[in-house]
């Protein structure tokens, strides 16, 4: 499979930036599990044993003294509804807080890990990451590594004005498996399988993709899925519990609390994801006009994983139900910022796409 890679991937137009080759980091020990990773779970689990443990007490309480206590609260309903704003208000002062302004988009966005908790969680992948592709990683001096590293360089060399670039240690792992897959890692640990350079047509396509990887990483969107996540488990929390002290039966209760969360994924936590989704490709793309790739094949690359594959990213009837929009749906929104694109590359002196195609006729003849 790499021979077929080499031959077809070698091809690709040569960039004129160089920056020094990357390097994969050396194996690091596994951190501690951190909190804002576990929360959903945690939350869940929080929430049905406290609800069931407090249904399971009031059960086996007399009914003069259930009596009691309902007449009790009600007297008291008024304490209830004041700590219940007084909670909401710290809820909403948490969040306030923790707004920041994204210095690419200009959008507001609540984030409260710090950069180091995220290059914690990233570093830590990234020891998982190397291990289970263990006798897998191509090796630093395969033509395929090369040429990737080149692809990644342009990419970094060309931003490098933006500080989430600049101030990074970037790494780069490419992994011999026929995934089609690329990521990058909040901690700047860019991986790339085999399997993607098989479906790319060359140097620019392979760029396209990167630079919507690298974007997720300039805009923070794994600081601010997990923060958001977080913060709507918290907020659930004792909704959730309400739920399993109201329900009188277990197995109507994980019933119950499965269709709450699907709800609450599909309305509130898949649309930002699609959004994240989208935001990355309109930055990955003004990153990949700065570093002069052809920015037309980003529309074309999302035209060929619509015709190639199946399933909820092909068709758009479905999308509500995925993190990631339809390949059509970000087809068509990357086509529509294609002009925008085409100017920036100008105006980084890019050569034209005309007569570099020209150019790369002539060569291949």
């Amino acid at each position: 499979m790499m021979k077929k890679i080499v031959g077809s991937f070698l091809t690709s137009s040569k960039m004129a930036y160089k920056v020094r080759t990357l390097q994969t980091s050396q194996k690091r020990e596994k951190l501690p599990t951190i909190l804002f990773t576990m929360m959903k779970p945690i939350a869940r689990i929080t929430s049905y044993v406290l609800g069931r443990n407090v249904r399971g007490a009031w059960q086996k309480l007399p009914q003069d003294q259930q009596r009691t206590y309902i007449e009790s609260m009600k007297a008291n309903r008024g304490k209830f509804l004041l700590s219940g704003f007084f909670s909401g208000a710290g809820l909403y002062y948490l969040y306030e807080s923790h707004i920041q302004y994204c210095p690419i988009t200009g959008r507001r966005k609540f984030v409260a890990l710090t950069p180091d908790q995220a290059r914690m969680i990233g570093e830590a992948n990234f020891t998982q990451i190397l291990e289970e592709a263990e006798g897998s990683i191509v090796p630093e001096t395969d033509p395929v590594y090369l040429q990737i590293s080149k692809v990644a360089n342009a990419i970094l060399h060309a931003n490098r004005d933006l500080s989430q670039i600049y101030e990074k240690t970037w790494t780069l792992t490419v992994i011999d498996a026929p995934d089609v897959n690329a990521f990058v890692l909040p901690s700047g640990n860019i991986f790339v399988y085999t399997g993607l350079l098989q479906t790319c047509d060359g140097y620019d396509e392979v760029g396209v993709v990167l630079s919507h990887e690298i974007a997720h990483v300039v805009l923070g969107h794994v600081e601010e899925k997990l923060t958001r996540t977080s913060f709507l488990q918290m907020v659930l929390l004792v909704p959730m519990s309400l739920l399993w002290v109201w329900i009188p039966h277990d197995g109507i209760g994980f019933v119950t609390t499965w269709f709450f969360n699907s709800v609450a994924d599909i309305m509130l936590e898949l649309p930002f994801s699609r959004f994240m989704e989208l935001e990355a490709d309109d930055v990955g793309l003004t990153l990949a006009a700065k570093a002069c790739l052809d920015v037309r094949k980003a529309p074309q690359f999302w035209n060929k994983m619509s015709s190639n594959r199946d399933g909820a990213l092909q068709n758009e009837a479905l999308e509500f139900l995925s993190t990631h929009p339809a390949d059509k749906t970000r087809q068509e929104n990357l086509e529509s910022k294609i002009e925008n694109a085409l100017k920036i590359r100008a105006e980084c002196g890019c050569e034209d796409l005309t007569r570099k195609a020209k150019t790369n006729s002539k060569r291949s003849s």
